[in-house]
């Protein structure tokens, strides 16, 4: 929660969260540009009122519903990446050594593209769209993204050290340097996927990066 944000009654924060949620499967789907407030509002079944007393302008809600989005991914990721045992081929319990952490950390994220085209489109990532519509736009949005994004980084790079520490991989490879190379390839990936609508080159961009670290 927002160290700025006002206490609120269960009623309240009730209504906030339905109206985020509401902004949040809008925004995902028709972009932040297309989408006007009255559709929030409508969506949310809020008044305006209740919209402006939570939020002053669509620029604050863009901001929480970023929050809001990421807070579910890094659950996600505690949950079936850092503290879930991690599955073989075979359906077996594989040790949960880092090289295997990151590739289900990519997989996660591969999966989600899977699921999004099962329900009719591949929305892409998130934070990706925000950055592709806002970051020239909005500096509180650009802002935003930015420390998400580098949460990722920190994610990746932590796992890369600890994959080198087991002997898991190259001592000749920078964690720092090859972060940011397998981000990009990710959301390089979850773009074109979007452009295509069809979640394709996730898995052998996946297989790249495997192919790269086990070389």
């Amino acid at each position: 929660m927002d160290s700025n944000q006002k206490q609120l009654s269960e009623k309240a924060q009730a209504t906030r969260d339905r109206i985020i949620i509401a902004a949040t499967e809008l925004f995902y789907l028709h972009g932040y540009n297309a989408t006007g407030l009255d559709k929030v509002i409508k969506a949310a079944e809020v008044t305006k009122g209740n919209f402006y007393y939570h939020f002053k302008s669509k620029e604050d809600l863009a901001i929480a519903t970023l929050d809001w989005e990421f807070d579910l991914v890094s659950k996600e990721m505690q949950d079936k990446v850092f503290s879930a045992k991690v599955k073989n081929a075979n359906n077996d319990d594989d040790k949960r050594t880092p090289l295997n952490m990151l590739f289900s950390l990519l997989e996660l994220l591969a999966n989600k593209q899977k699921e999004q085209y099962s329900k009719g489109h591949v929305r892409g990532c998130y934070f990706g769209n925000f950055t592709l519509e806002l970051s020239t736009a909005s500096q509180k949005v650009r802002d935003k993204v930015s420390r998400i994004f580098k949460q990722y980084l920190e994610w990746i790079e932590s796992l890369l050290k600890q994959a080198q520490d087991a002997g898991e991989i190259s001592t000749k490879i920078n964690p720092a340097e090859i972060s940011p190379v397998i981000l990009g390839q990710v959301e390089g990936a979850i773009l074109l996927d979007k452009a295509n609508q069809k979640p394709q080159t996730f898995d052998t961009s996946i297989m790249f990066i495997k192919h790269f670290l086990r070389v």
